[in-house]
């Protein structure tokens, strides 16, 4: 009995272990491509479900997909309506999951199946040198490790549990159903994997260890036990990922709800369909299709209630500050490729808001040292950020990536950095900026992500004014109009100002051509509105 429960307890482990080589082996060969798709297919309601839904069955983990919604929306790449669906897909998504198992696991020898996936995987992992099939090799080295445990779990089924009564809490009525509800939940909490609680629950069913109305119940507990990892992801989080995850818990609870209350109707409406369809009654394949059925019935409700919840979500939870960190958070790093567009977008702002403060101070005449330490803040916050990232396994694209966020991160630092030094002007001329003050209202106006040509054409009619201006007082020196110690400040000034907008300048062309990199339409996109703006610094 009990070397039967710890084999248990290592198949589960199994799985798990499975389960998360999957999901990051799934993920990296995706790339960024995974965002790409999700950007484009979801701008309707039917496209955000199926999305959802297809992108659960390739990651096999809608806590995957929950998680890198809620950070898709923190980036702007989805609108909360759209998100909303993609996550009422992944839980239908997650539902055909069960199908997996009940198909999988009830009809194929799983060992035997498990040990020639695991060596092609294996072979895929050391030999290739490429990071998606390395990725592919990871999911299927993961998938390999699903079956065993899967496969040690039916035995442990079939022997451990035979003398355990667990009908006697069909016996018990409404509180045996609703005792079996809360068991998914916990599972599904310390678990953090809803497949593997439902794995485990459709094998037992199978056996015939567990009655079918109490595998339902704990499937139904199960699925709201998966909003246990948004919610955590959304502790610290933004107003926008509070809300998608709010839609999330919303989705499931109803959902419980609903499949509870007309649980034996379903279960009977369900054999009844599957009989008469598929004849067979199968106690897995019929707990696999009530799994999809309250799922199902799950997007036909919320359908309509969507927009109103929407509209009542967006006056919840208190909207960041326009100097706080605006889109990062924790479900962002479930992605690299999408925490480097959320990096980017969030790059741009800083830039901005250091065009705004150095505005600010060339129109009171003075630099507001409180707002120059919140911006100091806010790149602290921004590599605070960089640095938990690069902890995370990305492809050598992503790699390459995130090393030219650090780059133009840095040039914000050092733009920053210039402000106290161009603010000591001023204790000699108040009116030391108005050359630079057109371009700062320029860059502080523009929308993000900036229009590319427009803040090229501004940055290059700034640098003709002040070659204009270096000229006039090499004139006005020459002419004994200006002291040579004036002459020589204002030079040191233009100097210091071009060395600002230089490095202010080149970080939000580079920032937006990283935002633009993500998408395919955008690949030939300008690949030299970094190099053209240094070279039309340095010319001047």
């Amino acid at each position: 009995m009990w070397y039967d429960l710890f084999m248990g307890l290592g198949a589960i482990g199994l799985m798990l272990l499975g389960i998360d080589w999957m999901t990051r082996g799934l993920k990296t060969a995706a790339g960024p491509s995974f965002m790409q798709l999700l950007q484009r297919w979801t701008g309707t309601p039917m496209q955000g479900i199926f999305i959802g839904s297809v992108s659960t069955l390739a990651v096999q983990s809608s806590t995957a997909i929950t998680v890198a919604t809620i950070g898709f929306a923190n980036a702007n790449i989805l609108s909360l309506s759209a998100a909303a669906f993609v996550i009422y897909g992944s839980n239908l998504g997650s539902s055909l999951s069960a199908w997996l198992v009940a198909v999988v696991g009830g009809s194929i020898k799983l060992d035997e199946l498990a040990l020639p996936i695991l060596g092609i995987a294996v072979m895929l992992k050391l030999l290739s040198k490429q990071s998606r099939k390395q990725g592919i090799g990871e999911a299927l080295t993961g998938f390999a490790l699903l079956f065993l445990g899967l496969g040690y779990l039916k035995t442990t089924f079939d022997s451990a549990f035979v003398n355990v009564d667990f009908a006697y809490l069909t016996s018990l009525g409404v509180w045996g159903i609703v005792l079996s509800m809360l068991a998914g939940v916990l599972l599904t909490v310390v678990m953090q994997a809803s497949l593997a609680v439902i794995a485990l629950v459709v094998t037992a069913v199978s056996t015939g260890a567990v009655p079918l109305e109490i595998g339902a119940a704990v499937v139904i507990g199960s699925n709201v036990g998966t909003t246990s990892t948004a919610l955590l992801a959304t502790l610290a989080a933004t107003a926008t990922a509070k809300r998608v995850a709010s839609l999330h818990v919303l989705f499931n609870v109803l959902t419980a709800i609903v499949a509870l209350l007309m649980l034996k109707p379903l279960l009977w409406g369900i054999q009844e369909l599957a009989q008469l369809i598929f004849n067979d009654t199968q106690p897995q394949f019929i707990l696999a299709l009530f799994h999809t059925a309250f799922n199902a019935l799950g997007v036909v409700l919320m359908y309509p209630l969507t927009p109103p919840l929407i509209r009542w979500l967006e006056t919840k939870f208190k909207a960041p500050t326009p100097m706080g960190s605006f889109n990062l958070d924790q479900s962002s790093l479930a992605i690299p490729s999408l925490a480097i567009k959320a990096m980017s977008l969030e790059g741009m702002r800083a830039g901005q808001l250091i065009a705004r403060l150095a505005l600010m101070m060339g129109q009171q005449a003075k630099l507001d040292s409180q707002l120059l330490e919140d911006n100091r803040q806010i790149l602290q916050n921004l590599h605070h950020y960089i640095a938990q990232l690069a902890q995370q396994g990305m492809s050598a694209q992503e790699a390459e990536l995130l090393n030219q966020l650090v780059q133009n991160q840095l040039r914000l630092s050092m733009a920053l950095q210039l402000l106290p030094s161009l603010a000591r002007h001023l204790d000699h001329d108040q009116a030391a900026f108005e050359l630079e003050l057109p371009y700062w209202q320029a860059v502080s106006d523009s929308p993000l992500p900036p229009d590319r040509a427009s803040l090229r054409n501004a940055y290059r009619q700034f640098v003709r004014e002040r070659q204009q201006k270096k000229q006039m007082i090499f004139e006005e020196v020459l002419h004994e109009r200006k002291g040579h110690e004036s002459g020589g400040d204002d030079l040191l000034k233009l100097a210091e100002t071009r060395r600002f907008n230089q490095q202010l300048t080149k970080a939000l062309l580079a920032f937006d051509k990283l935002q633009a990199s993500f998408d395919k339409h955008n690949t030939a996109a300008d690949d030299t509105t970094t190099e053209e703006t240094e070279e039309t610094s340095e010319a001047a």
